[in-house]
């Protein structure tokens, strides 16, 4: 028994122990001293607009398009016996220059048809007239009173009416051959480039042809483009015929063909009369002279072509006394946010323009003396303590 009381013992001593400190632990836990909650603002940064002059532009993508074109048919069937070194696709062409050379035989000989039938009209005129002088003596001779119709008869008036009348439609046809003979060289209608040509040497040509025409040709005095505009811009330009007499410059640019910084010089043309119906878009015709870069004065400025995706910069007018503010300081695209006695101030605006990247403010919407945070807050709430740095000073934009 002593024996057994003697290996309880050492175990029921740490028992104890554990138990005493596992009780003195809980009776005297650490507790931490309470503080009272302190406001934390926000640090933000600041940024002051100026009032400026700005010089708007309206930002746009067009289509290049043929301001002139015709499918130019002979007036007259032949067969083409020659043809213009400048007869091929792409080959540039003056106002008047001829394209081809129909055979001109046929016309040739009724051109000689024409003129012998002029002679004998000429002649029997000249019969008439005399057999006018002679029955004129006879009439004067007889003393006879008629009255106006058989007067006509009996002087033969009829037949000298016919007989000029029968030279007046020879002329007529002598100057119509010579028409025709002028047209077996087709011609340019005005200056142009030749799109499409559908005739070799040795060709038949019919004439007023509904089916291939001779060639299809392209004005190069100038080109237009169809671009599309947002409506509520179009009265930030000038539009011949409708606000002005000489539309607004446009710069054109096309980076992909003629690289950065590049770009030719156009006017607004006319405003067309339907909206665009897939982006209610107003459409506008830009006109750009010389595109082909014919004339000594664009020598070294790069060609238009037709079909060109490009890119257009419309001047519109001045705004005066506007704040310019970047479009990454407003909220939800309406509000901004200012620091009004060190507190938040969200004031909604109205923009008087926008460009892509910028906003424009009349100055009547902002103080002059205006501090607008740049900062992004998670949760702004108007009238929230905010802090500044206090050595910074307002970043200008």
């Amino acid at each position: 028994m002593a024996n057994k009381f003697k290996t309880l013992l050492p175990a029921a001593l740490i028992i104890l122990l554990v138990v005493a400190i596992a009780g003195y632990w809980l009776t005297n836990k650490p507790r931490a001293d309470r503080k009272p909650t302190e406001n934390f603002a926000p640090l933000v940064e600041l940024t002051s607009p100026e009032i400026k002059n700005h010089q708007t532009s309206i930002f746009a993508m067009g289509t290049v398009i043929a301001s002139q074109n015709v499918n130019l048919t002979p007036r007259i069937s032949g067969m083409v016996v020659e043809i213009s070194p400048n007869f091929i696709e792409g080959g540039m062409l003056k106002k008047g220059e001829p394209l081809v050379q129909l055979d001109p035989t046929d016309y040739l000989l009724a051109i000689k048809q024409k003129e012998n039938e002029v002679a004998k009209a000429q002649f029997n005129l000249k019969l008439e007239q005399g057999q006018q002088a002679i029955v004129k003596r006879e009439y004067q001779l007889l003393g006879t009173n008629l009255n106006d119709q058989e007067q006509e008869l009996v002087l033969r008036k009829p037949h000298l009416n016919s007989a000029k009348a029968a030279l007046a439609a020879a002329e007529a046809s002598l100057k119509q051959a010579h028409l025709d003979l002028e047209r077996t060289k087709p011609v340019a209608p005005f200056n142009a480039i030749i799109v499409t040509r559908n005739a070799n040497l040795g060709a038949w040509m019919p004439a007023f042809s509904t089916g291939t025409p001779l060639a299809r040709l392209v004005g190069t005095d100038s080109f237009w483009i169809n671009a599309s505009i947002p409506v509520d811009k179009l009265s930030a330009i000038n539009i011949p015929g409708i606000n002005s007499d000489k539309g607004s410059l446009v710069k054109i640019s096309y980076e992909t063909g003629w690289g950065a910084n590049v770009y030719r010089t156009g006017k607004v043309k006319r405003l067309q009369a339907e909206i665009e119906p897939e982006g209610r878009m107003a459409k506008v015709i830009v006109e750009v002279e010389d595109p082909l870069a014919q004339k000594p004065a664009n020598k070294n400025a790069p060609p238009l072509m037709l079909g060109n995706y490009v890119r257009l910069e419309i001047v519109g007018h001045e705004l005066k006394d506007v704040f310019i503010l970047p479009e990454a300081l407003l909220h939800e695209g309406k509000e901004i946010w200012l620091l009004n006695d060190q507190q938040l101030e969200i004031r909604p605006i109205n923009p008087t323009w926008t460009e892509p990247g910028f906003v424009y403010l009349s100055k009547d919407q902002l103080p002059e003396s205006a501090q607008i945070i740049s900062s992004d807050l998670s949760t702004p709430v108007a009238g929230m303590k905010l802090r500044t740095k206090p050595s910074a000073q307002p970043a200008k934009p």
